[in-house]
């Protein structure tokens, strides 16, 4: 009568007898679990070292072109300076295009002196100061970018003309229409 006991208590509960009773971990499901801690632990590690090197990559870049952008700067500075002295003639202006071309040359200094996270710093706190000033310096530095651009692009290729000699106007018979 104990089976019956037993029988009736299994089937009173739903379950068999052994899905009732619960088992520790197994050795071998262990050590699929560490092992997959120390895949994400390696794969987190290596996640990070790439992300360390495109900073660090992305920050030499910002370096160079902050370095190219106070050349470029101090090269404008130049042609202002040449400018003024053409308006020997108007001397109010030659002061004016002079103080302009200081100004300029602050600028480029303080592009070399400063870092790209400093840089940065100051050109969004200026924009929050100065928001109008600051779309006005935007437009016209991509003014003269692209003034720049074109004028660079135009003097690396040689022009069309120069390459077959001189040009001659194309005339075309014109189209009349006569009726009948």
């Amino acid at each position: 009568m104990t089976s019956s006991t037993q029988r009736g208590s299994s089937i009173g509960s739903g379950k068999p007898p052994e899905m009732g009773m619960k088992k520790g971990p197994t050795s071998g499901s262990s050590n699929v679990v560490e092992g997959v801690k120390e895949q994400a632990a390696k794969l987190t590690e290596g996640a990070k070292d790439l992300a360390t090197q495109a900073g660090e990559t992305l920050l030499h870049s910002a370096e160079e072109q902050k370095a190219a952008g106070a050349d470029f700067i101090a090269g404008i500075v130049g042609a202002v300076r040449r400018a003024a002295n053409e308006f020997q003639e108007v001397p109010q202006a030659a002061h004016y295009i002079r103080q302009a071309a200081e100004q300029m040359e602050s600028v480029s200094d303080a592009f070399r002196r400063r870092d790209v996270g400093q840089l940065i710093t100051d050109v969004q706190s200026f924009a929050r100061r100065q928001p109008t000033a600051f779309l006005g310096v935007t437009v016209l530095a991509g003014f003269a970018a692209v003034r720049f651009l074109k004028s660079s692009t135009s003097a690396v290729r040689p022009s069309a003309q120069s390459m077959t000699g001189p040009s001659r106007p194309v005339s075309y018979p014109s189209a009349t229409r006569t009726t009948l």
